[in-house]
């Protein structure tokens, strides 16, 4: 009986043209829901001009689980997240930093085009030295949405209040901060074949990332991945678990946030380490999981080196069957 972190060279004759059926279906299902976003936005448009903060109670509309699943589907637990637009920009936006210092130690804006979710910019909290309350973007003609992500929440928590071409479309908004996030707990509950399908050819990729193209990997895996932040990412095997040995240069300047996910990219463990030395549980599943490293505040000169973090894959011995050479893994 093999262990499931040895995957045999007879499976990758199935496993590599099913991970291409799921990109096919992944690519499809976006397609298909930016469309019907599309419309709806033409047809809604008072739901653009509010934020919509990412908890239990949006869940339960109809398709944004799956939305998010086809947009941003490498879930942030670490965060209190909130989207707003699509909105028409004409010459600028300014949003009002001030409640995002305010509300958190730590936060990004990301600026994305709509419908493509293409990453404008990203505005992060220890990028820039923001002298006055309003911060004021020039953008190009178009329609554009806004996702903000707040790290290391203060008790009281606003989102920002939006202005574009002169005019505020979105006011401040007070948020109950204490209980946003508990919908992670039970999102796993949600999990189903569609949702594997939408996202299991992410654990191929990665498997195989070693011998694709460095920037398609990171595209499919962080569509929308914060600019500001470094990615570590990789495939983990049922009963295995993480070793992280981390450099305290890399602690004293960075935030260390894991997430790890089950093939459906829905997120089953996550926490900040703050040790040197760290061993993760062992999964249940197969999954993949990505580190982020968040820059402090007060982040010293030294830049990100990748010799400050070393993570290994810890299993039992592996074993194959009939002496059958195993599929290589990262």
């Amino acid at each position: 009986m093999r262990n499931s972190k040895t995957l045999l060279d007879i499976e990758l004759l199935y496993a590599v043209p099913l991970a291409l059926l799921s990109l096919i279906f992944f690519k499809t299902v976006r397609l298909l829901l930016r469309t019907l976003v599309n419309i709806n936005a033409n047809f809604n448009k008072k739901q653009s001009f509010r934020w919509l903060v990412f908890s239990g109670e949006m869940l339960k509309k109809s398709l944004i689980l799956t939305s998010l699943l086809v947009t941003g589907p490498r879930w942030n637990p670490h965060v209190i997240a909130a989207g707003a637009g699509p909105f028409d920009v004409k010459e600028s936006l300014a949003i009002d930093i001030k409640s995002c210092l305010d509300s958190a130690q730590s936060w990004t804006i990301g600026i994305y085009s709509f419908p493509q979710a293409k990453a404008i910019q990203h505005i992060a909290s220890h990028g820039s030295n923001f002298l006055e309350q309003w911060h004021q973007l020039k953008l190009d003609p178009g329609q554009y949405t806004l996702g903000i992500r707040y790290y290391n929440w203060s008790e009281k928590v606003e989102l920002p209040a939006i202005n574009v071409d002169e005019h505020q479309i979105i006011n401040t908004q007070l948020i109950n901060s204490g209980s946003v996030n508990d919908y992670f707990n039970k999102l796993i509950e949600r999990d189903n074949i569609f949702y594997r399908c939408l996202n299991d050819y992410i654990f191929i990729l990665l498997i195989c990332q070693k011998w694709l193209p460095k920037k398609w990997v990171l595209k499919e895996y962080l569509p929308v991945g914060d600019t500001n932040n470094e990615f570590l990412y990789g495939v983990i095997y049922k009963a295995c678990s993480l070793n992280l040995q981390i450099n305290s240069s890399l602690l004293n300047n960075y935030d260390v946030y894991l997430t790890i996910y089950n093939r459906s990219s829905l997120p089953v463990i996550w926490y900040q380490i703050k040790s040197e030395k760290h061993t993760t549980p062992v999964v249940e599943k197969d999954g993949f999981y990505l580190v982020r490293l968040r820059p402090k505040l007060d982040l010293a000169s030294d830049s990100f080196q990748p010799n400050w973090i070393t993570i290994k894959l810890l299993s039992e011995v592996l074993k194959t069957s009939n002496g059958a050479k195993s599929f290589p893994s990262v």
